[in-house]
């Protein structure tokens, strides 16, 4: 097989980042866009040791599944991968994904389909979008797949009105000479339709768009510039300035109300964040004995949810601006039973871990680190809440956790992320 042959080919089965599955010579090839039982005349763009990608020269035949996709960047932008299927086909995608991973790991369990939403457009409550100057015009939306070539988007199906609606104006005020010191726009909003907005560059040059933005719209309650000078793909630099307004936005949870700072890690999906949540606090079966431990608390939302059902939790969170949030937060929902302690999970569990009835981690895509599962066992909790936002970590995790005397009872997924190929899981373990 060879760069740019054709070929006449059958698509076999989909990938849950939305490429279709055909085999060619032996070797797997994956098609972005292509249907399982859809026909096409299909190109090789790549051909590495054990599999290739091609793209869809020609399609013969279309799948009672397919759709046209809603935006006009889709396939071109890195974000959506299933705006041409039909969002319940794409639930069993993701469902069968987790359920082969689980199979592989010979991890006996019956994953569950997908608890979802009736619209999959317009939720996402933050966006980050890269900038960049190209002959002299601003560029500005997403990043182009595998690469850091920018897609220029004027909108985005599958963010929140108001997020796209500043957007739009940021788009029209920009001007070059702003830009150029400018690497990425943060952009969040609320259940009032609020917005925060974070410059996040080299060199703060954004006083006077942000006086222009804030008197032509009152909905934008907070500004700050963050400074990045660095080369790499980090996005968030360490210091920033507030030049409106205050650094956190403030969200609503299941009637709590949650200061989140613009560094702050918080579900982009504020209607399934709440299914989540509640379905993590089900599987647990709280009650007014139970003492709590929650890693990898954030800004304390599941904390100070969990904290109103137990006799006392504590939650571990590393990031000092999202510790500072959960300690805020308890105070302005009253909620004396919880506290908080700024420190890496891992080192915690080695220091700290006690007696605790439910155990609720919510890590990172990376997973729990090593020494946080080493220490899982002194806790000694009778149960495990796993929220997870990478099924290849999660059944990783699992493993470790069946080693140490830890059964994975239920995996219920939940699509907080639709239209794209991420998926939260909740997971219940429980000890042996």
């Amino acid at each position: 097989m060879q760069k740019n042959e054709i070929y006449t080919v059958i698509c076999e089965d989909i990938t849950s980042q939305g490429y279709g599955v055909v085999h060619l010579d032996s070797m797997a090839v994956f098609v972005f866009g292509l249907l399982p039982k859809e026909k096409a005349k299909i190109r090789i763009v790549k051909v590495l040791s054990r599999y290739a990608f091609g793209k869809i020269e020609e399609r013969y035949t279309s799948s009672c599944d397919r759709l046209e996709p809603a935006c006009p960047a889709f396939g071109k932008c890195g974000g959506c991968a299933f705006l041409h299927l039909d969002y319940l086909a794409s639930l069993k995608v993701k469902q069968n994904a987790v359920q082969t991973l689980f199979d592989r790991a010979h991890l006996p369990i019956q994953v569950e389909f997908p608890l979802s939403v009736q619209d999959p457009y317009a939720y996402r409550n933050k966006a980050q979008f890269p900038v960049q100057v190209r002959n002299g015009k601003v560029q500005m939306g997403f990043y182009r797949p595998h690469s850091h070539d920018v897609i220029d988007c004027p909108e985005c199906k599958i963010q929140s009105d108001a997020i796209n609606h500043v957007y739009q104006a940021i788009r029209q005020k920009l001007r070059p000479q702003e830009a150029a010191s400018l690497r990425h726009v943060l952009i969040r909003s609320n259940q009032k339709n609020e917005i925060q907005i974070a410059w996040i560059g080299t060199e703060n040059r954004f006083q006077t768009l942000t006086q222009d933005l804030c008197k032509a719209d009152p909905q934008i309650v907070s500004v700050v510039f963050n400074e990045n000078v660095r080369k790499d793909n980090v996005i968030l630099g360490e210091s920033y300035e507030v030049l409106y307004g205050t650094d956190y936005l403030v969200q609503e949870c299941m009637g709590l109300q949650m200061d989140v700072h613009f560094k702050s890690f918080y579900q982009v999906n504020p209607v399934m964040m709440e299914i989540l949540y509640q379905t993590a606090m089900d599987l647990a079966k709280l009650q007014d004995f139970m003492h709590v431990v929650d890693l990898y608390s954030g800004t304390g939302t599941i904390s100070c949810l969990v904290s109103q059902h137990v006799q006392s939790v504590i939650g571990v969170e590393i990031v000092e601006e999202a510790c500072q949030d959960a300690k805020r937060n308890a105070l302005r929902n009253h909620l004396h039973n919880v506290e908080f302690v700024c420190e890496d999970a891992g080192s915690y569990a080695k220091k700290h871990a006690q007696k605790t009835d439910v155990l609720f981690v919510d890590p990172p895509r990376k997973g729990l680190c090593e020494e946080a599962t080493d220490h899982i066992q002194d806790f000694d909790p009778d149960k495990i809440i796993y929220i997870s936002c990478n099924p290849n970590t999660l059944v990783r995790d699992a493993k470790r956790f069946q080693e140490v005397g830890y059964d994975c009872q239920k995996v219920q997924p939940v699509d907080m992320f639709c239209q794209t190929a991420g998926l939260e899981c909740v997971s219940l373990f429980v000890k042996r």
